[in-house]
């Protein structure tokens, strides 16, 4: 009977790492835009139902890359983005990003146009 409480509570420690993982959303943001990013905020695509900032420490320079690291289980896979720059505290959208396979996205902004665009790897 001990040794089977015992194998429970390793399997449920081991189990709980794992939940613990998939809850976690984690990529590497490159600025390919002219002005420094002071935040990020993601929501389901179309929702606008926004997250806390999730770039953390100071704005991210033009051309500065940071893994971003988050708590939150990523129900869809499209997800948009919004910044607020730092110089202006104007904002823009991504829209219809995927998320499920992202590793490395680098965003691009024209403000004249207020085109948006991004690449990444997945």
């Amino acid at each position: 009977m001990r040794l089977l409480l015992l194998s429970f509570i390793a399997l449920s420690s081991l189990l709980g790492g794992v939940v613990f993982a998939q809850e976690q959303t984690r990529f590497l943001l490159v600025n390919g835009t002219s002005y420094p990013i002071r935040e990020l905020l993601v929501s389901p695509h179309d929702i606008g139902t926004w997250s806390r900032n999730v770039l953390r420490g100071p704005a991210l320079k033009p051309g500065e890359r940071r893994e971003i690291v988050f708590d939150s289980r990523i129900y869809d896979c499209n997800q948009d983005f919004k910044v607020v720059f730092d110089d202006d505290a104007s904002q823009a959208i991504w829209r219809y990003l995927n998320m499920c396979e992202l590793q490395k996205i680098r965003l691009q902004y024209d403000r004249f146009s207020g085109v948006t665009t991004a690449s990444y790897d997945e």
